[in-house]
């Protein structure tokens, strides 16, 4: 034992010199294998404990900003801790706790700090700052209303091909947000691109909530955030339009020509409901006891199958005229240029040619007394499209007298002339 201490005790300043050395040079190693660096990590804001302000009809009115806002973080450790950074910073966690907010009141603007933090048990890390380290917190009461969703379509759909009213997975959608963010949005709108429409198919739109000026409108949610805009391509068919007479004239009249205007109706739908549609039925019309002319109008949507709809919005109506003749009758010729246009709208040109015969009945004197040449009429053009067309003409006659229906040529065209300050 004394000899061991002996051993021990000698050249114990070299020993004790030596031991320093090494720890010296176990340190500088150590530096060298993992030196301690400075490094700057960005992150995004959240929000947290947003409950407390919903819970009360409160919301952030600029939620949207700060959580789109960045947070400058300047970290320093050893650099093999920062690679592990590096590669992944969901350890680094920056938020702004909202649980103070409990007396919070519409209006208010609160700052609070920006907290920055290491998850999942991780050390070795020293936050040396962060930028910034609070933000304004803008309270304001939560709003909400129901839109209607509308479809706009980007580009123009093929000339050729006809598609019904496009179907929405859903038609409206609620709009919540800050009040004032929710009183700006007039509209909600679905994005569509036309190269996308071939033939049936449901197309994904992501919706989007727009102001009067067709600018986005940030900071509210939608409901509903996409919703599938189904277009059916449709065919077209022309039907004819029939019509029954029941009863019987009065005494000494007869039924004469029974005509509807148009006579025949193009409509446009699903092949299938098409193919199983020959004929436009019309209620039927009722002339007992009748004297003069029957003359009814239907609208065109109440007869039609659901589905099917005509393909020119003008004809949205049928008129079915109904001779009723007396025994007496007479046969005369009318020109164009006794009659006159009515109804027409301004844009467009009416011209009228030809001339017809039509058939009058009543009293045989009355009906000899009338010079045919001074006979004056119109002719209502009222709600027909641009064409070529075929159009009952209406006679002033005398009393107890009564004319059959006739049709003569109207050519309707576009209004070319414009007011000089307008070519």
């Amino acid at each position: 034992m004394k000899k061991f201490q002996e051993m021990l005790m000698k050249d114990l300043g070299w020993k004790l010199l030596s031991i320093a050395i090494a720890i010296i040079m176990w340190f500088m190693v150590i530096n060298i294998n993992q030196p301690i660096d400075t490094r700057t990590y960005s992150k995004y804001i959240t929000l947290e404990n947003m409950d407390v302000l919903t819970d009360r009809g409160l919301t952030v009115r600029n939620a949207g900003e700060l959580t789109s806002t960045k947070v400058s973080i300047k970290i320093k450790a050893q650099r093999t801790a920062l690679d592990r950074l590096n590669q992944s910073n969901e350890w680094l966690q920056v938020s702004v706790d909202l649980s103070g907010l409990g007396n919070a009141m519409d209006g208010d603007k609160v700052s609070l700090p920006v907290d920055v933090e290491m998850i999942g048990g991780y050390t070795g890390y020293n936050i040396v700052s962060k930028v910034p380290t609070t933000v304004d917190v803008y309270i304001e009461r939560v709003a909400s209303k129901e839109l209607p969703i509308e479809v706009v379509i980007s580009g123009e759909l093929p000339k050729d091909a006809i598609y019904a009213s496009p179907l929405l997975s859903t038609e409206t959608v609620r709009v919540t947000g800050p009040a004032s963010a929710v009183e700006q949005v007039v509209a909600v709108r679905a994005g569509i691109n036309a190269q996308d429409v071939v033939g049936s198919v449901q197309l994904g739109a992501k919706l989007v909530a727009y102001d009067v000026n067709g600018t986005a409108v940030k900071g509210v949610k939608l409901s509903v955030s996409d919703i599938t805009v189904t277009y059916n391509s449709l065919n077209a068919k022309t039907i004819p339009i029939k019509v029954n007479i029941s009863g019987t004239p009065a005494e000494g009249y007869v039924l004469g020509d029974t005509v509807s205007t148009p006579q025949n109706l193009e409509v446009i739908g699903t092949p299938e409901l098409l193919s199983e549609l020959m004929f436009l039925q019309l209620p039927d019309i009722d002339i007992s006891g009748s004297s003069g002319n029957v003359r009814k109008s239907y609208a065109v949507k109440d007869y039609l199958p659901n589905g099917v709809i005509p393909k020119d919005t003008n004809n949205l109506t049928i008129q079915v005229n109904v001779q009723i003749m007396g025994v007496n009758n007479r046969e005369i010729a009318v020109h164009s240029d006794q009659l006159v246009v009515t109804g027409g709208d301004s844009g467009k040109s009416y011209a009228i040619s030809g001339s017809v015969k039509v058939t009058i009945t009543g009293d045989v004197t009355v009906l000899d007394s009338i010079n045919e040449g001074a006979l004056s009429g119109i002719v209502d053009v009222s709600g027909l499209s641009v064409g070529h067309h075929k159009v009952p003409i209406q006679l002033e006659l005398p009393e107890g007298v009564t004319a059959g229906y006739a049709y003569i040529d109207v050519i309707i065209t576009e209004d070319s002339t414009m007011p000089d300050n307008e070519s």
